[in-house]
C-alpha cells in the first residue's frame, strides 16, 4: 500500500513539473494585441525548438555553429573547391531526418541558384559557408526550412530538419 502511494506521489510530481506551459502575455499599451500576441508565440516556439536541437546536438556529441541566420551548421568533411558565392548555381545531394531520427527523404539532389530560396530558405543560406565538395550536417528551425505548411509531401508543419548534406 506504501508503495502504490509512493508511486503515485512520484507519478503525479513528474506530471506536474513537466507542465511547463509558457504565459503569453499582450501588452496593453500596444497598438495591435493581436500582432503582439502572435510574436510573443512565435519566440516561444523558437526557444522551444532551439532547446531540442541544442539537446539534439548535445546528445550526439557534435560541434556545431550556429549561424547568424539560426542554422546549426557542422562541416564533416572540407571540400576542396572554391568557395560558393551567392547567384551561383551548384548541384547538393543530402538526406532529410526529423529530430527523432526518423528519415523522410533518404536521397534527394538539387541543383539551384544559390540566393533564391530553393529548396528551403535555410539550406541557401548555409551552404555559402561551405565550398565545392565539403560534406556537412545541418539543422533548421521550422522557420528556416518549410515553415508553418510542411512541404505539402512528407513534411509537417513546424518541423526541425536535420540534413546530412553533399556539395557536389
Amino acid at each position: 500500500m506504501k508503495r502504490s502511494i509512493l508511486l503515485f506521489l512520484i507519478l503525479a510530481l513528474m506530471a506536474i513539473s513537466c507542465d511547463r506551459t509558457p504565459v503569453i502575455t499582450i501588452d496593453p499599451n500596444a497598438k495591435d494585441p493581436y500582432k503582439e500576441n502572435m510574436i510573443n508565440a512565435n519566440k516561444i516556439i523558437s526557444q522551444s525548438e532551439n532547446t531540442k536541437i541544442s539537446s539534439y546536438i548535445e546528445r550526439r556529441g557534435w560541434d556545431m555553429k550556429q549561424l547568424p541566420n539560426g542554422e546549426y551548421l557542422q562541416e564533416v568533411e572540407k571540400g576542396k573547391g572554391g568557395a560558393i558565392d551567392f547567384e551561383d548555381t551548384i548541384s547538393v545531394s543530402y538526406s532529410v531526418s526529423f529530430l527523432t531520427g526518423t528519415t523522410v527523404y533518404p536521397h534527394e539532389e538539387e541543383t539551384f541558384v544559390v540566393g533564391q530560396h530553393k529548396p528551403t530558405v535555410g539550406l541557401d543560406r548555409a551552404v555559402l559557408e561551405l565550398r565545392h565538395g565539403s560534406k556537412a550536417r545541418l539543422i533548421l528551425p521550422s522557420s528556416l526550412g518549410y515553415g508553418v505548411v510542411g512541404d505539402g509531401d512528407k513534411i509537417p508543419g513546424r518541423a526541425v530538419l536535420v540534413y546530412e548534406l553533399e556539395v557536389l
